[in-house]
């Protein structure tokens, strides 16, 4: 647990021990200073009954996500989404502290409960560090894995380039899971999120995946995927509980 919004990707299979589960999540949320809980639910990660289990408790859904799988290919060069990215879009991987900075602030605009502390920082970039000079080898071997970030940017009409969203991915051996897609409100029609998109699965491809995973809202990012040539694999649903720090959080 930690300060800002906690996540649960994983409940008991019986409703006494998930619902007890709950109530120690919640309880140890709000110890640990957190002012959110976010809890996951869907095919192959929670059982059917935790959508009426967790309302009960105050959770409200906010999300509906198609988790959509892409296979990259097993050649040199990656088979990608089918979608086009204009020429004044640009995208780089996040790997030092000034880029960190700018993904953060993107990230705070879109998703104002996100906030990095200064040790996740510095572990985020290490990583990054020792990610770059392993070269090819596979994030992920031996259990392990590496979560990176990208940014987009776009050159306006005065020729100036500006940072316009930012987005993650979790490599895991051969996976890579897309996830975090954040763009700044006055870019939303300029394709960063394409352009985010096709990145990150050419990256994964270069260390070594040959998949690549998006948990994708159904009403705006799922169609987009689906178009590109994603496939449907499960469904997923996201609920969310606020709740109010105590003034002294535990250590």
């Amino acid at each position: 647990m930690q300060r800002g919004t906690s996540r649960v990707w994983r409940s008991r299979t019986n409703r006494a021990g998930a619902e007890a589960l709950v109530l120690e999540t919640i309880e140890e949320t709000r110890a640990a200073g957190s002012t959110g809980l976010v809890w996951h639910t869907g095919d192959a990660i929670s059982p059917i009954f935790m959508d009426e289990l967790l309302p009960q408790h105050g959770f409200e859904k906010t999300e509906d996500l198609d988790v959509l799988a892409f296979e990259l290919g097993t050649d040199a060069g990656p088979i990608l989404p089918d979608l086009p990215v204009p020429n004044d879009v640009s995208t780089r991987l996040v790997a030092n502290r000034a880029d960190l900075s700018l993904a953060n602030v993107v990230e705070a605009n879109v998703f104002p409960a996100s906030t990095w502390s200064e040790a996740e920082r510095r572990a985020y970039l290490a990583g990054v560090a020792d990610l770059q000079s392993r070269g090819r080898e596979r994030p992920g071997e031996g259990g392990a894995s590496r979560v990176l970030r990208y940014l987009a940017f776009v050159r306006n009409p005065e020729d100036e380039v500006e940072i316009a969203a930012t987005a993650g991915a979790e490599m895991a051996g051969e996976t890579a899971r897309l996830w975090g897609a954040a763009t700044l409100p006055r870019h939303r029609r300029h394709r960063s999120y394409s352009a985010l998109v096709i990145e990150r699965c050419r990256h994964a491809h270069a260390l070594g995946a040959t998949l690549a995973l998006a948990n994708a809202n159904t009403a705006s990012s799922a169609p987009i995927l689906r178009a590109a040539g994603f496939r449907p694999v499960a469904r997923e649903r996201r609920y969310a509980l606020k709740m109010a720090a105590p003034t002294h959080p535990r250590v």
